[in-house]
């Protein structure tokens, strides 16, 4: 019996729908089966077309599967067709193995799986896509990934049997999960290289070559197939090396110690299947291979490699009555925090395990080894946590940027002009009489001409650049494609501690509770002055309440989960730093004779007495739900329990005794946390010694005594402030969320200049939920959350409409009612309004005006990113720890400050161990989109020059020479690109972005301007040059042969020499500096190439150097003609160089008007867009109507300006300024007015418009 879910499927017969939820995609499985007449049919068709179905099958996996497979139902289907909407992702072959009655003790029914036979006469029938492996069901008739496989034992709370799993059992689960290891097939170079030749690139690329070759242009396609070589054996190289270091990574394979049919036996830890039960204390066991529960013993890791977070972790076994395996989800790719701490996940360090009695049922009971430190395999392979990390790096969620989908469009334009030009000389060579063979020799040679290869290849130039400056500056980058992405970011936000702040914290103090006056007294800084007290004034009242007994120092000293190994304390760092504040040693003891059971913790105060040792007998780790943890200490001698309990100060004060908090609880916790600094609240309990071990978690942290603030002190790094003042003056949204309280996390906004001096705060907070009204009435639960300023100020927030309002009519302040003002939200008012509020316009005000997230969980933080994702934001995170992980994953740009190899959860990770490798981030994205977009449009110009010089010499059936093409591709055009591309960053951020859309208002504007320029100046040097007394124009050296024409003459030099110069010259137009890159000046090897080009065109123009002459094939011109050329070239680089900086972007937004105006008229639209915008004017009438469409909402236009203004006002109160710029600073278009990274990825835009923030009350 197969353990399943049928929520995560939608099934039919030939077909179903699987959710993966690991890699966030919804596939679709189509069972299919080989036709032997449509297969007879594809191969025919490929040696039909001598091989070109073969190459578009490549390009088009779903063409095969169309061809040569029916459809049949699941059951009998041997191939799976994965696809993704239309798009097929995979053609995966079903295997099939033989199935007996030993499987079904490995599977069972339970409340949460349902139960799926197989019999002895049942075939497994599995396939595997992108390491999942899916197994097919009969019960259900559909296939179901292993990853949800569930022991039936498990759900009832029983792990494996006591004498380990039987022979049969572990061969059918070998069959069933396979090795276990992350073992990565790496391809062979001759596969590679198979696979990259058919990239269409290079499949142009050789076309290209075969039409040279043809026409004799030997030397240039030597050129290109050499560079073509060269950059595949460049990519096979690169692509093996990354698969090498990746596998490297992945695998790993060590001996273990593993019970089977109750023999401890050694085996590699590849023979390990789901249930095995593994000795953890085994010597040579030192990384876990696999996710492992813990069952007997506890150990200490080191999860860095998967979370990035370098403070070890304790695991402790589990207990009978936890309830962990029923409720354990195995298909998650993490697990709940209670979970986790009995779990030891693959990839991770053993850093001590240590052997105890086992407490769960079946194992206490067994004689032969009463002490032992094992663990039960729960999952393998690629189904671990780990595995999901390598897999997200073998196949990553495929960046939707504008720009990338952009220029495919640009090539497919290219390439429309290019048939254009086809069909024209066409018919123009064959009214010259040119042959067939050689008229179609040229007309497809013109494709190549109109369409370089070099065009796709320098959309990555500039990342790789990129790429290489930030190795250099220490942040290293995963997927390269994310540096463009970066040029766009609108927000970042920011974890507070380790990011913001320093790593590690130091103690401040200790607040107690005065004994005279039941207040908090002085802050104590000095671990000596704490006393032994409780809070009362009075004795009775203390013994009332349990507090006589208790102590701070010792409170200080114990509540901790602190380790020793090798003499140091392991653990977490603030509770190292509470520990040496306090004075007291730490150290572990036997308390019996039997050296396998597992030592208590003491911690003895300097020069103590025997009576003054405390001893740590139970210890509840921190919990995040909880937000507290807690240890129960007695004395030397066990006579003397008590509990001490530390956590959040408004989770503690709620479990304390009302008598025991101070009166002026509520003021110092304000005045500690509104300086920024860090308070821990610290109580206790007496306990009854014979009832101290009977007690639960929950029996113990209640009826507490309160006795004091332990405040922490983190201190800002010293390059945070003023990143984020860079940051904010770049109109970039800046965030802080964290884990932190709210207050102390404001105090730090505020203290860094992440909020403005001068900005109100306004801090939510969640009253008793209000139900819902039974008029369906929205906003109900949005009264539920009050937002109270957050200096105490008589003012607060209408919690429907978020605006300003005075709780003190008679002393109400003006001014602070019309100060800039932003939010710090809860995660508890954070979680209740995503349920009950989201898709609000108050939901959206607050997403819009919030500046601090406090006390967020980390799927919260991952939650928020997600949502200002949805607004429209491209959105970046800055993290360093595990914490972070989900979110770093979730962003557009993640950033990670960690060195750990988890940092293959971010794109980006950085040695430096601050916030400014983000600055420097968005400086080499924006450098990188600028210089893709500058290169495209060179290139798309070289194209159009060379276009147009061959369509003027095909009209007399002549063309450049191959030595004229290999200059002008190899020596000319190729080293200017190049150089380009090595542009470095501006010194600077500015607030307007660079466009990421080759589509936008300028660039297109641009293109055309220069394509007519270009072309208009070369058919005015032809005609000039065809009305000179001494031009000859090409003539056929044999009468009545076209063909005969010699290449070679007055219009073969002119058009090449003047070519040559525009070439050099458009170099330098599109050589554009500030604000995204250094000026040229700055390029030394951009001015090296131009400046040797232009002197060595000008040498073979106006120079007696006949031998250049005769080499490129060029005749002898007047010398006045000369200058005269040179003059055209030098008025056209003006004009190009003036109409690039000044003309083209005055006229591309009232240009883009006219034609929507022209698009209107034809649609017949324009009379209801004038009739919706009376008071407007025409052109303005349009330009809002298309932009609201665009955003597929109608707002009030003037209500837009209003709260868009405001929150520039206020931008660095939470940096809400949406619109950075106005619409006209980019021409990107509706879908990103202010080209600000809002909206500016593929997703559909339509709910992503900050626009809807006008519809609030």
């Amino acid at each position: 019996m197969l353990a399943i879910r049928p929520k995560d499927t939608q099934l039919r017969d030939t077909q179903q729908t699987v959710s993966l939820e690991k890699d966030g995609v919804e596939i679709e499985l189509h069972g299919c089966a080989v036709s032997r007449r449509g297969l007879f049919g594809y191969w025919a068709l490929v040696v039909c077309t001598a091989g070109l179905a073969y190459v578009a099958s490549v390009w088009y996996p779903g063409m095969y599967a169309r061809l040569a497979m029916r459809p049949t139902q699941l059951a009998q289907s041997s191939y799976i067709r994965v696809q993704q909407g239309d798009k097929q992702l995979a053609l995966e072959r079903v295997t099939a193995s033989p199935s007996d009655g030993s499987f079904e003790s490995g599977f069972g029914e339970s409340k949460e799986c349902v139960e799926c036979n197989f019999t002895n006469k049942t075939e497994l029938r599995a396939f595997s896509f992108r390491h999942h492996c899916f197994v097919f069901c009969p019960t259900f008739n559909a296939f179901f990934a292993v990853s949800q496989w569930k022991d039936a034992a498990w759900t009832r709370g029983t792990a494996t049997q006591v004498s380990g799993l039987s022979n049969n059992v572990v061969v059918q689960r070998m069959r069933v999960f396979g090795k276990c290891n992350i073992d990565i097939q790496e391809k062979s170079y001759l596969q590679l290289l198979w696979e990259e030749a058919l990239n269409p690139l290079y499949v142009f690329q050789v076309a290209s070559i075969a039409i040279w070759c043809v026409e004799e242009y030997y030397y240039y396609s030597a050129a290109i197939f050499v560079i073509s070589l060269a950059s595949i054996g460049s990519t096979l190289v690169s692509t093996k090396h990354t698969a090498r270091r990746v596998r490297a990574m992945a695998n790993y394979v060590c001996a273990v110690r593993v019970l089977r049919s109750n023999v401890w036996s050694d085996m590699e830890s590849s023979e390990l299947v789901p249930g095995d039960v593994v000795d953890l204390a085994e010597p040579g066991l030192d990384v876990v291979p696999c996710d492992m529960m813990l069952l007997e013993g506890n150990c200490i890791v080191d999860e860095s490699m998967l979370t990035g977070e370098s403070v070890p972790e304790s695991k402790v076994s589990v207990v009978s009555g936890d309830h962990v395996l029923e409720s354990i989800d195995v298909a998650a790719h993490t697990f709940d925090p209670a979970v986790s701490r009995h779990i030891v996940f693959a990839g991770t360090r053993i850093i001590r395990a240590r052997k105890a009695r086992s407490s769960y049922p079946g194992f206490s009971s067994n004689s032969a080894q009463p002490f032992r430190a094992t663990a039960m395999v729960l999952r393998t392979g690629f189904c671990t946590t780990k595995g999901t990390l390598v897999r997200s790096i073998l196949f990553p969620h495929a960046t939707k940027f504008r720009f990338y989908r952009d220029a495919m469009r640009f090539v497919w334009c290219l390439a429309g002009i290019a048939c254009i030009g086809f069909i024209v000389n066409t018919i123009n060579l064959h009214r010259l009489g040119v042959s067939p063979g050689e008229m179609a020799i040229k007309a497809l040679d013109l494709i190549t001409v109109a369409v370089p290869p070099a065009l796709p290849a320098s959309m990555s130039i500039g990342m790789v650049f990129a790429a290489r400056r930030l190795r250099k500056a220490g942040i290293f980058c995963i997927s390269p494609s994310r540096i463009n992405v970066a040029s766009k970011v609108a927000v970042v936000v920011f974890d507070k501690t380790g990011t913001l702040t320093e790593e590690g914290m130091d103690v401040l103090g200790v607040q107690t509770v005065s004994q005279t006056l039941g207040e908090f007294g002085e802050l104590q800084t000095d671990p000596w002055g704490l006393e032994n007290t409780s809070t009362m004034q009075d004795p009775g009242e203390d013994a009332k309440v349990g507090g006589r007994g208790l102590s701070v120092d010792v409170a200080l000293a114990t509540c901790h989960s602190l380790s020793i190994v090798d003499g140091t304390l392991v653990g977490d760092p603030l509770e190292i730093k509470m520990v040496e504040f306090s004075g007291w040693s730490i150290d572990e003891r036997n308390t019996t004779s039997d050296p396998h059971e597992t030592p208590t913790i003491t911690a003895c105060p300097p020069q103590s007495s025997h009576q003054a040792i405390r001893v740590i007998m139970r210890c509840f780790e921190f919990a995040p739900e909880l937000r507290r943890s807690s240890v129960v200490t007695s004395d030397l001698n066990g006579r003397q329990l008590a509990a001490y309990v530390k956590g959040a100060p408004e989770v503690i004060r709620d479990l304390c005794h009302p008598e025991s908090v101070p009166k002026n609880y509520d003021t110092i916790l304000n005045t500690h946390t509104q300086g920024g600094y860090r308070v821990i609240s610290l109580a206790g309990r007496m306990l009854d010694i014979d009832a101290a071990q009977l007690l639960n978690r929950k029996s113990i942290e209640c009826d507490l005594v309160f006795l004091g603030f332990l405040v922490f002190e983190n201190r800002l790094k010293p390059a945070t402030a003023s990143v984020l003042c860079e940051l904010r003056d770049a109109k970039i949204r800046t965030i802080m969320c964290t884990g932190d309280n709210p207050l102390t996390a404001v105090s730090v906004a505020q203290e860094c200049s992440l909020i403005a001096p001068g900005t109100t705060v306004f801090v939510s907070h969640l009253k008793q939920p209000a139900l819902c009204s039974s008029d369906g009435n929205m906003f109900v639960p949005l009264t539920s959350v009050e937002w109270k300023e957050s200096t105490g100020q008589s003012i607060e927030l209408d919690p429907v409409t978020l605006i300003p309002k005075s709780t003190d009519p008679h002393n109400a302040c003006k001014t602070e009612l019309n100060r800039p003002y932003c939010l710090a939200i809860t995660g508890a008012a954070f979680a209740y309004l995503e349920r009950h509020a989201q898709g609000t316009p108050a939901w959206k005000h607050m997403l819009m005006r919030g500046a601090v997230f406090a006390r967020m969980s980390p799927e919260q933080k991952a939650a928020l990113v997600d949502h200002l994702q949805q607004l429209g934001y491209i959105s970046g995170f800055c993290g360093d720890g595990a914490n972070d992980c989900a979110a770093l994953k979730t962003a557009d740009i993640g950033v990670s400050l960690s060195e750990a190899e988890a940092s293959v959860a971010a794109p980006f990770t950085s040695r430096v161990s601050d916030i400014s490798c983000v600055v420097q981030l968005v400086r080499e994205g924006r450098c990188s989109i600028a210089t893709s977009i500058a290169c495209f449009k060179y290139l798309g110009i070289y194209s159009i020059i060379q276009f147009t010089t061959c369509c003027i010499l095909y009209s007399y059936d002549v063309n450049l020479t191959n030595g004229q093409f290999l200059f002008v591709d190899l020596f000319a055009v190729l080293p200017i690109t190049v150089c380009l591309d090595r542009f470095e960053p501006f010194s600077r951020l500015v607030p307007r972005r660079p466009t990421a859309s080759l589509a936008s208002k300028r660039v297109i504007a641009s293109l055309i301007g220069h394509t007519v320029l270009t072309a208009g100046f070369q058919l005015a040097v032809f005609a000039m040059s065809a009305s000179q007394s001494w031009y000859h124009a090409p003539e056929p050296a044999t009468p009545g042969d076209p063909d005969s024409t010699p290449e070679k003459g007055d219009l073969n030099t002119i058009l090449f020499v003047f070519s040559a110069l525009q070439y050099v010259f458009m170099g330098v137009v599109f050589a554009i500096g500030p604000p995204y890159r250094q000026r040229a000046i700055r390029n030394y090897a951009f001015v090296l190439v131009t400046v040797s080009l232009l002197a060595f065109e000008l040498g073979v123009l106006l120079g007696p150097l006949p031998g250049l002459r005769s080499l490129f094939g060029l005749v002898k011109v007047q010398v006045g003609w000369r200058f005269v050329v040179f003059g055209m070239a030098v008025a056209n680089f003006v004009m190009c160089y003036f109409g690039e900086r000044v003309v083209f972007p005055l006229v591309a937004a009232p240009a883009a008007k006219m034609c929507r105006l022209a698009r209107l008229v034809f649609t017949g639209r324009l009379s209801e867009i004038a009739r919706r915008n009376s008071t407007k004017g025409l052109i303005d009438a349009v330009d809002t109507d298309t932009e609201l469409s665009g955003a597929r909402i109608k707002p009030n236009r003037e209500q837009c300006k209003s709260v868009f203004k405001d929150f520039s006002r206020s931008d660095s109160g939470g940096n809400t300024s949406e619109r950075g710029e106005s619409a006209e600073s980019d021409g990107d278009g509706v879908a990103s007015t202010g080209d600000d990274g809002i909206v500016d990825c593929l997703d559909d835009t339509s709910d992503r418009s900050l626009l809807a923030a006008a519809s609030l009350p």
